[in-house]
C-alpha cells in the first residue's frame, strides 16, 4: 500500500477503538496488529506525518512503553491515541533492516483505581500515562507581572509538567503567552456576553485558561485574593451564561475527562485517556539508518 493508504489504515484501526487487535503474522500473539510498510515508502516523511497527526512521539528507552515484539523489533517511536499505541521501528541490521509499523493495546489506570491521597495533577498524569519531558521553563514572575495578578499554583504545575498539547486530543490548556493574549484581548473587547462576569481585570473578572475545538472556554473567576481558591467557569460559544465549578483547574480537568456523569460531557467516550504532545521541539532521527 502507498503512504496515504497506510495512514488511512492506521486511522481506521485507531478509531473507533472497540475492535480486537489480532495480528495476521504467523505466531504473533494477540493484542497488536502489524501493518506492512512498502520498501519504497518515504520513512522519514511517514514518521513526520504521524507526528503531525498524533503529536510528538515518545522516544528513547526511558519513555517508550513496553511493546510487543520488542525482542525482534528495535522500536524507535510510539504515539498514544486512546487505548492504542502507534509504534514505528526497524527489524534486522544493515542490508537486512526493514521498517516496522504496529498498532498495539495501551493500558492506563482507570480513575477508580487511584489512591484517594493522589493529587489532581498526579491523577491526570496517571490516567493519561504521561511521562514528563524536561520541565517547561516559564518565567512565572514575568507572566504574573504582565497580568498584574498571581496565578493558581496547580495551573503552573500543570504547564510545567505537561507543556504544550491537548488532553484526549481535544482540550488544550493555554500556555502562558496564550493566556496573556486571550486575557488582554477580552479586556480590550469589553463586557463578555456571559454576564454577570466581566473580563479581567475587573473585580471578579474572568481569566481564560483552557479551550477546545467546540469553542467552549474555561475560565477562572478571579474572586478573592487567593488564586488557588478561584472557581472554574465554563462557557459555550453562544451568549448563554456559563456553569460554575468550585474546584481547581486540575481537579476540573480530571473530572471532566473521567466522569461519564459530568455536567459537561466529553464529545467522545474514549476507552482510555492520553496527552497529545504538541511541543514540536523533538528532532526526529533518521527513520532508518
Amino acid at each position: 500500500m502507498d503512504d496515504e493508504q497506510l495512514l488511512t489504515t492506521v486511522a481506521e484501526i485507531l478509531w473507533p477503538d472497540l475492535r480486537d487487535l489480532t495480528c495476521r503474522e504467523y505466531g504473533h500473539e494477540p493484542g497488536h496488529v502489524c501493518i506492512p510498510v512498502s520498501a519504497c515508502a518515504d520513512l522519514g516523511n511517514l514518521v513526520e506525518t504521524l507526528s503531525d497527526r498524533y503529536g510528538e512521539p515518545s522516544a528513547g528507552a526511558d519513555r517508550l512503553p513496553p511493546l510487543p515484539l520488542s525482542g525482534q523489533v528495535d522500536w524507535r517511536y510510539a504515539w498514544p491515541f486512546s487505548s492504542r499505541w502507534v509504534a514505528f521501528g526497524r527489524t534486522g541490521q544493515g542490508k537486512d533492516a526493514g521498517p516496522a509499523l504496529m498498532i498495539a493495546l495501551r493500558s492506563t489506570p482507570v480513575a477508580e483505581q487511584l489512591p484517594a491521597e493522589t493529587s489532581w495533577l498526579e491523577r491526570l498524569m496517571a490516567v493519561t500515562g504521561w511521562v514528563p519531558r524536561s520541565a517547561s521553563q516559564v518565567d512565572w514572575a514575568a507572566v504574573e507581572s504582565r497580568l498584574e495578578t498571581a496565578l493558581p499554583s496547580d495551573y503552573k504545575a500543570l504547564i510545567e509538567t505537561f507543556g504544550n498539547g491537548m488532553f484526549d486530543g481535544f482540550h488544550y490548556a493555554f500556555m502562558p503567552d496564550e493566556l496573556i493574549k486571550t486575557t488582554e484581548l477580552a479586556a480590550r473587547l469589553g463586557q463578555a456576553p456571559w454576564e454577570p462576569h466581566p473580563p479581567f481585570p475587573a473585580p471578579g473578572g474572568l481569566v481564560p485558561w483552557m479551550g477546545n475545538e467546540h469553542e467552549q472556554s474555561f475560565h477562572w473567576v478571579t474572586e478573592g485574593p487567593d488564586p488557588d481558591r478561584w472557581p472554574v467557569y465554563v462557557t459555550e460559544a453562544g451568549p448563554e451564561a456559563g456553569q460554575r465549578f468550585d474546584c481547581t483547574a486540575t481537579e476540573y480537568l480530571f473530572r471532566h475527562l473521567t466522569d461519564p456523569q459530568h455536567p459537561i460531557p466529553m464529545p467522545v467516550d474514549f476507552r482510555a485517556h492520553w496527552f497529545m504532545d504538541c511541543a514540536g521541539n523533538m528532532e526526529l532521527e533518521a527513520a532508518m539508518e
